[in-house]
């Protein structure tokens, strides 16, 4: 889309990697943009994939934060192990617990909601329950996260849930299990 974008436009396109900037440099976390009376604050808040960045908006003193793909409006986000990973995403979730307290959360998908901070917080715990309830499932399957298959997790923990949605649930438990082999 950015390459599309660009080419049809020519107008320059920015992203958190130069690969995907095009006629301009990468974004870097913490830059600030002034746009029509808009600052805009570059937050980089890696976990759905690595080069996830937030948007920070402040204008006339009324703050929003676009999360992307990183907290979503409905539903939680899925992690892309092959270029995310769990301790990113929670680190990135504290980050805007603390900078998006107090500002409207408008996620690239589903509804805004009129504080980040509660959002991010229950995104935050559901992680952290998930991943509490993958170490039972291991526990009860007496196998380790080393060896672990990521599918027969899914189907331990996420049973009551939808089957069209269990190859998401496997890449998110793919991340969690790396997690789990990182402690």
């Amino acid at each position: 889309a950015i390459k599309s974008l660009h080419k049809h436009t020519g107008v320059p396109t920015r992203a958190r990697l130069a690969e995907h900037s095009r006629g301009a440099a990468p974004l870097a976390d913490r830059e600030v943009i002034d746009v029509a009376g808009l600052t805009i604050t570059v937050l980089h808040t890696p976990g759905h994939t690595g080069d996830s960045v937030s948007f920070l908006v402040d204008w006339r003193g009324q703050r929003a934060v676009l999360t992307g793909d990183t907290i979503l409006g409905s539903g939680t986000t899925v992690l892309d192990p092959s270029d995310g990973t769990l301790r990113d995403y929670l680190n990135s979730l504290n980050r805007l617990i603390v900078e998006g307290e107090g500002a409207t959360l408008l996620p690239a998908h589903g509804p805004d909601h009129p504080d980040l901070g509660p959002v991010a917080r229950y995104y935050k715990k559901h992680r952290e329950d998930r991943l509490d309830q993958i170490v039972a499932a291991l526990d009860d399957m007496g196998v380790s996260a080393k060896k672990a298959k990521p599918m027969k997790v899914v189907r331990k923990v996420y049973a009551d849930v939808d089957k069209k949605l269990w190859p998401a649930a496997r890449m998110s438990v793919k991340a969690q299990l790396e997690y789990l082999r990182e402690a």
